[in-house]
């Protein structure tokens, strides 16, 4: 997960960030808030990482310790997110885009599940840490999927053509593949699968399929702008 979400923004941040070019022509150029969700998010998957190594090696004690550190980035990820999401609406109405809020849908999907599954794994990790594991793996994926979905924009080296709706949910379908390795700890380990990685399954799965139709529905173009009296 962290290589994929650290490679993922070669083209689309660092690049960008180390030349003082635009990601792309015609690109505006990032803000402080760019930056700070970067290094936000960033530290979120760092953390993650650091935590189950520290599981790993039987460090449960440092590893309780660094969850707070955890709680309070996380807490600060979910306005942050949406204020970048209701940034990007404002920044594609400015460029004349025809369908502004499509991708919005997609953001708040991943802001929602995310925020969803912390809380859930927060609240079990005092009596059910094998809950607790399966929600914050769950999360992290959130995070996956809107990090590969750098690979489908306009400076990314290898031009992946558009097919929608196929193409507008293959990023966070790729990270959901990440569940296979989840399943086989499961069924390697518990002789089963376990409920609650059944439950982040069934939550996130359907999900990722159906956002891009529903993306394109009366029903949310109706309820997007809604999102800009927040800004």
């Amino acid at each position: 997960m962290l290589a994929l979400v650290l490679t993922a923004f070669a083209f689309t941040y660092y690049r960008p960030l180390l030349t003082g070019r635009p990601e792309w022509p015609g690109a505006p150029p990032f803000s402080p808030l760019h930056h700070i969700h970067g290094a936000l998010f960033f530290a979120w998957m760092g953390l993650y990482a650091w935590q189950t190594q520290l599981v790993a090696a039987g460090r449960t004690a440092r590893h309780r310790e660094l969850g707070l550190a955890g709680i309070a980035i996380s807490a600060l990820m979910l306005p942050l997110g949406l204020l970048l999401t209701i940034k990007g609406i404002v920044g594609r109405i400015g460029r004349g885009d025809p369908d502004p809020y499509f991708v919005t849908l997609f953001n708040i999907v991943d802001i929602a599940t995310f925020s969803l599954l912390m809380i859930a794994s927060i609240a079990a990790v005092t009596r059910h840490a094998d809950w607790h594991r399966r929600f914050a793996f769950g999360a992290a994926l959130c995070l996956v999927g809107a990090s590969i979905s750098r690979w489908f924009l306009p400076n990314w080296p290898i031009l992946l053509p558009r097919a929608p709706p196929w193409t507008d949910m293959a990023p966070n379908l790729l990270a959901d593949l990440l569940l296979i390795a989840l399943l086989r700890h499961d069924r390697r380990r518990l002789g089963r699968i376990h409920p609650a990685t059944l439950l982040v399954s069934a939550l996130l799965v359907p999900l990722h399929i159906a956002t891009p139709f529903l993306a394109e529905t009366a029903a949310w173009r109706s309820l997007a702008p809604g999102l800009l009296r927040l800004w």
